[in-house]
């Protein structure tokens, strides 16, 4: 419990740190040209469902890089928790993840891998640490607001929205 607990303060530092250092301006001049800077951070939350068991989540999220390996890949990092009703109780986790999106304009593919942690409650000790999703995402070039929806661990059938900035 203590080691979740450290992960958790040094994952909020971070999420501080990068949220306070990498806020850019929306547009950027040079010399008669706007040019408009995408965004690199986003805060989302969500719903999901599948049988009897019920997550509710809010995840923070990192664009590592434009055009991964010269492609239309774009990669990125998320850390999050959440919590998660089921028949036997209620359990509270935390994910981290690294992930791809495929596209240029408003519709992407996501998919991302990584590793959840059941911290508290009847699924502390009974679940694979893994955590993936695969899914839909909307995001309009230069508009704040992300639409998502797939299927994905812990989340199950999810649907998300969250605000890029």
């Amino acid at each position: 419990m203590k080691i979740c607990k450290s992960f958790l303060v040094f994952c909020f530092i971070c999420l501080l740190y990068n949220v306070a250092a990498q806020i850019p301006s929306r547009y950027k001049v040079n010399d008669d040209n706007v040019q408009l800077i995408s965004y690199k951070n986003l805060f989302y939350g969500g719903i999901g469902s599948v049988l009897l068991y019920s997550p509710a989540y809010v995840y923070y999220e990192r664009q590592l890089k434009e055009g991964f390996l010269k492609s239309k890949f774009s990669s990125f990092v998320t850390v999050g928790t959440g919590a998660a009703a089921h028949w036997e109780g209620a359990s509270q986790y935390v994910a981290l993840r690294f992930g791809l999106l495929l596209g240029e304009n408003k519709h992407h593919l996501e998919t991302s891998f990584g590793t959840s942690y059941f911290y508290h409650g009847d699924m502390q000790d009974a679940i694979i640490p893994i955590s993936f999703a695969v899914g839909y995402r909307k995001m309009i070039p230069g508009q704040n607001y992300v639409f998502r929806t797939g299927v994905g661990w812990p989340e199950s059938i999810y649907v998300s929205w969250g605000l890029r900035f």
